[in-house]
């Protein structure tokens, strides 16, 4: 590999961890990364070994009932763009009462 090739690869890397930490990640090891008002679902990154799997279902049952919903229908996990991380998308619903 040529240098210029070792140096540009160093850059990106140092940039996806930059922009890594530089996210709000929550106590149970989890970073909201995006939010869709229109389908009312809100996207998180998080590695799941180091995930605190209840303190991300309150957190999310919290937003969402924030937001007038009563229920949360988490979609299937998908492989995030960084290595070592998984994302996740939730959407809020409302129950149906019978």
């Amino acid at each position: 590999m040529s240098y210029n090739k070792v140096v540009w690869a160093g850059i990106a890397f140092s940039v996806c961890t930059l922009m890594v930490g530089c996210a709000k990640q929550q106590a149970g090891g989890f970073t909201q990364i995006d939010h869709d008002n229109i389908a009312h679902t809100y996207q998180y990154r998080y590695q799941s070994h180091k995930l605190n799997r209840a303190a991300l279902n309150t957190y999310i049952m919290h937003r969402c009932a924030q937001d007038g919903f009563d229920k949360v229908d988490p979609l299937p996990e998908e492989a995030g763009a960084l290595p070592g991380y998984t994302t996740r998308w939730f959407q809020c619903n409302y129950q149906i009462k019978k």
